[in-house]
């Protein structure tokens, strides 16, 4: 989870979330997620997912988490949720088409799958690392599934809310999820932002990385 996923979600995902909602999340971040603190709406059923035969977290267990040992067959019947949301997850998915399939097959008819994906960020294996995938490939995937485009797009709102005064490049997130930078950082930008204005040193500058993710909401 990083700062540009969290920003993507609070402006295209949220309101998708209605009362009384069955939801999945799917590698969540701790407990309870992220994802369900932006939410906050405690007449949500959230229920969370991992793949594996164990579960390990230092802190408090979600009651409603769910284990699977198939990365493509939850234990989940058909058509059960109203959301399945995924953040940071897809690129470690190997087969994604087989991947898809399963989130459709246990999504209600009018539900939405949210996914949440990396264009920039750097290789991160966990244990794998497969995919980059920018709107086209999404909307491909996506329509050949049969689910309906709702959302579909990539940007940095790191870089639109706290950096659209520095140069930027696309690469990996810095930021925590409170818009707080490393101080070293702080102190580079602040000197960009010095020899920016003075024609001999701006060739000294340096562009900072921000994050890129693309968002896809789908409706079967």
């Amino acid at each position: 989870m990083h700062l540009n996923s969290k920003l993507l979600f609070e402006k295209y995902a949220i309101d998708f979330f209605k009362n009384g909602n069955k939801v999945l999340e799917i590698g969540p971040a701790g407990f309870p997620s992220v994802y369900s603190k932006v939410v906050s709406n405690n007449t949500l059923q959230w229920h969370t997912l991992d793949i594996g035969e164990g579960y390990i977290d230092k802190g408090e267990l979600n009651p409603l988490h769910i284990l699977s040992n198939d990365e493509y067959h939850y234990p989940i019947e058909d058509n059960t949720f109203d959301i399945v949301l995924a953040g940071q997850v897809m690129e470690h998915v190997k087969s994604i088409w087989r991947w898809v399939e399963e989130l459709k097959r246990i999504i209600k008819p009018g539900g939405y799958i949210i996914l949440v994906s990396p264009v920039s960020w750097a290789y991160h294996e966990a244990p794998v690392d497969c995919w980059r995938i920018y709107p086209e490939g999404m909307k491909t995937l996506m329509e050949e599934k049969g689910l309906q485009i709702i959302v579909n797009l990539f940007e940095s709102l790191e870089k639109e809310k706290h950096l659209s005064q520095v140069e930027t490049i696309p690469g990996n997130s810095f930021f925590d999820l409170d818009g707080n930078l490393p101080r070293d950082l702080k102190s580079k930008i602040r000197m960009n932002k010095f020899i920016s204005g003075i024609p001999y040193f701006k060739r000294f500058s340096f562009p900072i990385q921000v994050a890129y993710d693309n968002i896809c909401i789908a409706q079967k």
